[in-house]
């Protein structure tokens, strides 16, 4: 007896696959055949033997002749149904990539595959995206404690969902939220409409920074007198958010508006887009050179 598959592997639960048996010889007088699996909780098998994936593991399908001769004959099944959710714990001001990879999918093109981020209690920052041909990945910062979820998904299809649990606050990025809500109250009034505060927010950057080329993450340099043009698209995005603009980032290089400010640093000079009355508005904080 001979079977179809010698071994098989499973990828899913509640995926199938058939095995069929063949008796020699050709005019055996009894050629049925009686099914069993060495462990039900992780493979079965009927009568016809469809195999059915339970859980991970590896188990042995046997086909056995029911003329009581004692024949026989085995396929190994592996169930590896991969762990599509991640718990991820991440301390303040740390930083981590995470992204699906060539070891747990071999089917994929990674420079397709996007990220759905929801961050309400914006605990953490998007530092930066990177796609070989062997994995995509998203580095995530550090800013308060409090849970996000990043869902990596590719064709519409969710390869990974990651729970992050940010630990602790981040005292330097607290800092820095208190430093721009103190200026803010100072640079806005009552009843200025979102230009009004966007060119307030501007005119400020421009006024009290000198420029000076990589100055730095905005976390770091607020308190310093001089920026280049990434520290200052930083914090005048941030001022933007603050006031509950649509912002968007983007570099003379693409001119593409980008929601991420760690995407638009690929280019050269950045700047920040702001929705404004019904239209994207360039808004450029960069201290003159």
């Amino acid at each position: 007896m001979t079977l179809s598959q010698t071994s098989l592997t499973l990828t899913s639960k509640g995926q199938t696959a058939s095995l069929t048996a063949t008796v020699t010889p050709d005019n055996a007088a009894n050629k049925n055949i009686t099914w069993s699996s060495s462990d039900s909780s992780i493979v079965t098998v009927n009568a016809s033997g469809t195999v059915t994936a339970i859980a991970n593991g590896t188990a042995d399908i046997t086909a056995t002749a029911a003329d009581g001769s004692g024949v026989s004959a085995k396929c190994s099944v592996t169930v590896r149904v991969p762990n599509n959710v991640r718990n991820i714990t991440l301390e303040g001001g740390k930083s981590k990539t995470i992204g699906p990879d060539i070891d747990d999918f071999d089917n994929v093109d990674f420079k397709q595959v996007t990220f759905d981020i929801k961050n309400d209690n914006k605990s953490i920052e998007i530092a930066g995206f990177n796609a070989t041909e062997y994995a995509a990945g998203v580095t995530i910062e550090g800013l308060r404690a409090g849970y996000a979820v990043i869902i990596a998904k590719y064709n519409g299809t969710v390869l990974l969902t990651y729970n992050v649990t940010i630990t602790s606050d981040w005292q330097e990025y607290l800092g820095y939220v208190s430093w721009r809500h103190t200026v803010e109250s100072r640079i806005w009034t009552d009843g200025m409409s979102l230009k009004d505060k966007m060119d307030a927010a501007r005119d400020f950057i421009k006024t009290n920074y000198d420029y000076k080329n990589g100055s730095g993450a905005a976390v770091y340099v607020y308190n310093d007198k001089t920026l280049d043009c990434h520290s200052a698209t930083e914090i005048m995005g941030d001022f933007a958010k603050d006031a509950g603009a649509n912002v968007k980032y983007s570099n003379t290089t693409t001119g593409l508006h980008y929601d991420y400010f760690a995407d638009s640093k690929a280019g050269r000079h950045t700047f920040n887009v702001i929705f404004i009355d019904g239209a994207w508005a360039p808004y450029d904080a960069s201290p003159l050179p």
